[in-house]
């Protein structure tokens, strides 16, 4: 072998001893980047779950947060209509009073809600046709006594109940839903401590 093969052999061993080195180096590095990669993966995945879990358990407190609110929702509307429906079952028990038990309540009504002065005392077109006969006797008897001098119509008024009295530029309107109406939101607070 002559000294220039020789240089040449020399040269290419070495360069495989290089390449091989290099080649490790590569490798053990590729390892390193590869195991700090899974690292990351593996935190990166921790890191998402947790996220996922926080967000699972923030739209499930806020689901349940709008559950709880329809739910009070619904039942503030349940008792408001229920309310609302005993005050209507109220006004027709009222309407529906036998004679007897009626005239009296109306005659009462009128009284408490009277003024002094001529004014004139109106019923509905129903209570016209059955009035008892002593009942505008009665109503006069019992404005008197507040200083009203009364007169009985004989036009039905466009009430549905009780009665309405007009002094001329001041009417009283005295039908049970007006009355009921005016003092509504005693009378529902009453119906809700009874019934709730």
């Amino acid at each position: 072998m002559t000294g220039l093969e020789k240089i040449l052999e020399k040269i290419n061993t070495d360069f495989g001893l290089l390449c091989s080195d290099i080649e490790a180096r590569a490798a053990k590095e590729c390892e390193k980047i590869a195991a700090a990669a899974k690292e990351k993966e593996k935190a990166i995945a921790a890191e998402a779950e947790k996220k996922a879990v926080a967000d699972g358990e923030a739209v499930i407190r806020m689901a349940e947060s709008a559950a709880s609110q329809i739910s009070r929702q619904t039942i503030l509307t349940a008792k408001v209509e229920a309310v609302n429906e005993t005050l209507a079952k109220l006004i027709e028990a009222l309407r529906n009073l036998p004679a007897d038990k009626y005239f009296p309540a109306i005659i009462k009504l009128a009284a408490e809600n009277a003024m002094s002065g001529k004014c004139t005392a109106s019923l509905c077109e129903k209570d016209l046709g059955r009035m008892p006969s002593d009942f505008e006797e009665n109503l006069k008897k019992a404005l008197a006594a507040k200083g009203a001098e009364c007169t009985l119509s004989e036009k039905p008024e466009n009430i549905a109940s009780g009665i309405f009295l007009d002094y001329g530029n001041i009417a009283i309107d005295c039908s049970f839903e007006s009355v009921i109406e005016e003092k509504s939101d005693i009378y529902k607070e009453k119906i809700s401590e009874i019934i709730f």
